[in-house]
């Protein structure tokens, strides 16, 4: 009776330790494996990222905490941006929606002065700096209200559309159809999407005072596999 007592009793030592054993294994495994698909992560291709789904879900997975922290007090919780900052939740994208240009972006910012940033073009003051009079302001707002669908002076408008293709040059950056330039960085004007308003004041002050938003660099706090998963995410958005 002592030996079969003994024999169901507790499981001795080496028992004990070759559980511990198999689960300090199978622990690792997991962890390495788990590293390895990181590593994935940062050395794919993004358009080959994009392609996997379990990368994807990694990347989503690492970029929420990372959002939640240098992202959503300007962009909003769910990306729908407010006034001076763009959404990240809709169908318009200043630079586009390549996760390399918005990996770029997340490391080195918009106008940050970062060398690697975006610095290629930002709103000038035209009616401050005296490109423009006030008159031809008035005149070119009137004919971005025409544009966007809005109530406009329609005489005005006329004359607004012949400084917005010659003094104003303001084709060069907004494009000959007024949507916008991506390699630029520079909004449509014919709405629905406005960054600062897309009323006739919120108009006029871009127009005149000029706009010169920014975003700051991460590149010093965010790391490689950070702003890789940031992006492929921002990329996939919200809705998928």
């Amino acid at each position: 009776m002592r030996l079969l007592f003994a024999s169901r009793g507790a499981p001795g030592p080496w028992i004990l330790a070759a559980v511990l054993v198999g689960a300090a294994t199978v622990v690792a495994w997991v962890l390495l494996t788990y590293r390895a698909t990181e590593e994935r992560l940062v050395s794919t291709e993004p358009a080959r990222v994009l392609a996997d789904p379990q990368l994807v879900a990694l990347a989503r997975r690492l970029a929420a905490p990372v959002y939640r922290e240098h992202c959503a007090s300007c962009h909003g919780a769910q990306g729908q941006g407010g006034h001076g900052v763009p959404a990240l939740a809709d169908a318009e994208w200043l630079y586009g929606n390549n996760p390399v240009g918005l990996e770029q972006i997340v490391l080195y910012g918009i106008r940050s002065g970062h060398p690697r940033a975006r610095n290629l073009t930002d709103m000038p003051g035209m009616g401050r700096s005296g490109q423009l009079t006030d008159a031809e302001v008035e005149d070119v707002v009137q004919f971005v209200l025409q544009l966007s669908g809005q109530a406009a002076d329609a005489g005005r408008a006329s004359s607004g559309r012949q400084v917005f293709y010659a003094k104003g040059n303001c084709f060069d950056c907004h494009a000959s159809d007024a949507r916008g330039v991506t390699d630029y960085g520079t909004p449509s004007l014919r709405g629905p999407h406005w960054m600062y308003g897309g009323d006739h004041d919120s108009l006029y002050r871009s127009v005149y005072d000029g706009r010169h938003g920014l975003c700051p660099s991460r590149a010093h706090v965010l790391s490689a596999l950070e702003a890789r998963a940031l992006a492929i995410s921002l990329h996939e958005g919200w809705s998928k």
